[in-house]
């Protein structure tokens, strides 16, 4: 809320219409909470909860995994292809262009044309009910992200009818047994204008190398882990994998040593 070159770009003339059609949007927060199944070695499913953001074009993710003492952020901006990591504690700040990566993030389900229902069905997923989920009447929808066929069963997502701004308010990812590999809740969603600052990095934090630590990170995934992800998903996504390489920001750069 999962990431785009890796989905079949909708056509030109379609995407333009959606352009053209979509209302303005309005800024969002919710209440996050994650769960995912365990892996080996550990007993219990993992649980994350935290906040995320909405805006035009724009998403923050803020969580407080065990692994990152002081909590992190992820700041997508989709207008100006970037891709921002905060590590709280450290004041750190990584920031990446999403262009230079070495997989593509589409943009059907993002920017200023978001239309959730029709990324959805151009990714093949099938309206099969639905259902009152988290406060909000919602769609559901079901399917295989294009290019994940073999890596998971399928993706059930509830798409929320009466907020054209948010993707879901849950969404399960089955594995190829058939089991809840990962469930994600948006609850409390409150619609309203949020502060500029929510999407910005702030002024007392360093910048450091993204080619280390969080860049590693977004590096690790192939083209294909992303084919048919919303924006939502792929932040969640980064973020698993963040904490499974311990959540450690990039190091700054050491200074010069002094003239002799």
């Amino acid at each position: 809320m999962n990431p785009f070159s890796l989905r079949r770009a909708l056509p030109k003339v379609v995407a333009a219409s959606l352009l053209v059609s979509m209302p303005a949007l309005a800024d969002w927060v919710g209440e996050l909470r994650v769960k995912s199944a365990p892996v080996p070695g550990q007993k219990a499913p993992s649980e994350t909860k935290g906040k995320m953001y909405g805006r035009t074009g724009m998403l923050r993710m803020d969580l407080s995994p065990a692994e990152v003492p002081g909590g992190m952020s992820i700041i997508f901006d989709w207008q100006k292809r970037t891709g921002t990591t905060l590590f709280h504690q450290r004041k750190a700040a990584t920031v990446r262009s999403l262009d230079e990566l070495p997989v593509k993030i589409p943009g059907e389900c993002s920017g200023t044309g978001q239309d959730f229902d029709a990324c959805f069905t151009a990714q093949g997923y099938k309206k099969t009910g639905s259902a009152k989920v988290n406060g909000h009447p919602t769609d559901i929808y079901e399917g295989v992200p294009p290019g994940a066929e073999g890596s998971i069963q399928r993706q059930k997502v509830w798409r929320p009818t009466d907020l054209p701004e948010v993707a879901y308010v849950r969404s399960y990812t089955y594995d190829m047994a058939g089991k809840l590999q990962s469930e994600i809740d948006v609850l409390n969603i409150q619609t309203g204008a949020q502060p500029a600052s929510v999407f910005t990095v702030p002024a007392d934090y360093d910048e450091l190398d993204a080619a280390a630590g969080a860049g590693n990170a977004l590096q690790s995934f192939k083209p294909e882990d992303f084919k048919g992800k919303t924006p939502q998903q792929i932040q969640e996504m980064i973020r698993q994998r963040m904490s499974q390489q311990q959540g450690k920001p990039p190091s700054a750069a050491p200074a010069p040593a002094p003239k002799k």
